[in-house]
């Protein structure tokens, strides 16, 4: 009878490693991924770029995590998923250097060769004729089924349905040299991208070294869907996974220890934080801000929401538009509108965040030729909500004094959703505000602006919440 469960067991587990690429992980190798957990949200990322696929979307992913994590692992087991999936398509995987391209050319092409793939795969094939680890096959590819190259390397006559980049620079020298990082962007844009057929996704793995990267400029231009960057040590100083090394190891490689000297602080920030190294002069890096779970916010709590709009004046390209509520003594930004769409289509969806939210107050900044703008909002709502207080509000303080001023009062009293990745507008959102760079002479500042205007309207409002 044991025997007999045990068998239902797999015949179950099997099942699922078709449908769920984080249950085929688990299928795969249960040993590894049940002691690393966070892979679990890769697997997801993974798993919506699949389904958003099959529904004829593409969206992009990046993925960031201190070394030895298993990210490059989980990618060559998609790769296979991916394959088993759909046969007849092509996966590009480019990386820093020939040779490890054909390394994980090398693992995913085991990985299909495997007893435990074809268990929950039969029908997929390698082609008799095509095993080659610098371009392979299936006996349904109609191109081939996975190739690449490392940067620099020629990708000729082949048409990918998936592009991933998995660390395209060897180390921080390469990511930080000007003429280095730039030839890398040329390859990425040239010989990588015009492998890309139509309705391509990506992938991109690797390190957060620079906001110039390949990476950081994808996140910088908007680019990137779902951002999934996880930090060695938590904000509790804690390891992110002690499968992978123990709390001791990293703050020994941070700190040194009685016999030697820790780990090169920009190294250190932007290899195992995941935190770029111009990030050191940044007002609100992403480790300082607070975040809150969505879930544990509940309407009868709720004792005031707002609504902050900045409509991008010269301060930036940028409409921004923050929902904030108030429990306690605790702001949390529940929802944001992010983007450059225009007025036309951003002061209804603002008016739209109002009235879904029930808002108390809603503040228009109204410099320049925002006037309009914010009349047109406060006349919008006015004729829904009645009872709520629209203000527009013209600024004469320098812009970077005000933020400088309230950043210490944000960063203490602000709770940001931990979850920011699932939405593009609220990602943007949080990438615009943690590269506010401390010294000034930021291109872009809308995310900030926003968030000084609902401090400022808190302190003058709502001091007593503040007091005692």
């Amino acid at each position: 009878m044991l025997a007999k469960l045990t068998l239902i067991d797999q015949s179950i587990k099997r099942r699922l490693a078709f449908y769920s690429f984080w249950d085929f992980c688990l299928w795969y190798d249960e040993a590894f991924f049940i002691k690393r957990t966070f892979l679990h949200q890769v697997a997801e990322a993974f798993q919506d770029l699949y389904d958003k696929y099959n529904k004829g979307i593409a969206i992009k992913i990046s993925v960031s995590m201190p070394p030895r994590a298993g990210k490059s692992y989980i990618t060559s087991l998609f790769c296979a998923w991916w394959l088993a999936k759909f046969p007849e398509l092509s996966v590009m995987r480019n990386t820093c250097t020939a040779t490890l391209f054909r390394k994980f050319s090398y693992d995913t092409r085991n990985i299909v060769r495997s007893k435990k793939y074809k268990q929950a795969f039969p029908y997929i094939q390698l082609a008799d004729d095509k095993q080659n680890i610098d371009g392979w096959n299936l006996i349904t590819s109609k191109q081939v089924a996975y190739f690449g190259s490392g940067v620099g390397g020629t990708i000729i006559g082949f048409g990918a349905n998936i592009a991933i980049t998995d660390d395209l620079y060897r180390n921080l020298d390469d990511a930080i040299t000007g003429t280095y990082n730039e030839s890398v962007v040329r390859w990425k844009e040239s010989a990588h991208d015009s492998r890309k057929e139509k309705n391509c996704p990506e992938i991109f793995i690797g390190t957060r070294w620079s906001k110039r990267d390949i990476i950081g400029r994808a996140i910088d231009g908007g680019r990137i869907d779902n951002q999934i960057t996880i930090p060695a040590l938590d904000k509790n100083c804690k390891s992110f996974c002690e499968d992978v090394n123990s709390t001791k190891y990293y703050l020994e490689l941070r700190d040194g220890n009685n016999k030697s000297a820790g780990i090169d602080e920009t190294i250190w920030m932007a290899e195992y934080m995941q935190e770029p190294i111009e990030n050191k002069g940044l007002l609100f890096p992403l480790r300082e801000l607070k975040t809150f779970n969505i879930k544990d916010i509940k309407a009868e709590n709720i004792e005031h929401t707002s609504i902050f709009i900045d409509p991008a004046d010269t301060g930036g390209d940028f409409y921004a538009a923050l929902q904030a509520v108030i429990i306690g003594n605790k702001v949390f930004i529940t929802d944001v509108i992010f983007n450059n769409y225009g007025t036309d289509i951003n002061i209804p969806a603002s008016v739209e965040l109002a009235f879904n939210c029930k808002a108390n107050y809603v503040q228009i900044e109204g410099n320049s030729g925002w006037v309009l703008a914010g009349k047109n909002v406060r006349a919008l709502i006015s004729e829904r909500m009645p009872e709520c207080n629209v203000r527009i509000v013209k600024t004469t303080t320098n812009k970077e004094t005000r933020i400088f001023t309230q950043s210490a009062w944000i960063k203490h009293n602000v709770y940001f959703r931990e979850d920011y990745n699932t939405s593009r507008e609220y990602m943007a959102f949080i990438n615009n505000v943690t590269t506010y760079l401390r010294e000034g002479g930021n291109k872009h500042d809308d995310g900030a602006d926003a968030l000084v205007m609902l401090a400022e309207y808190c302190i003058r409002n709502l001091r007593h919440l503040w007091q005692g």
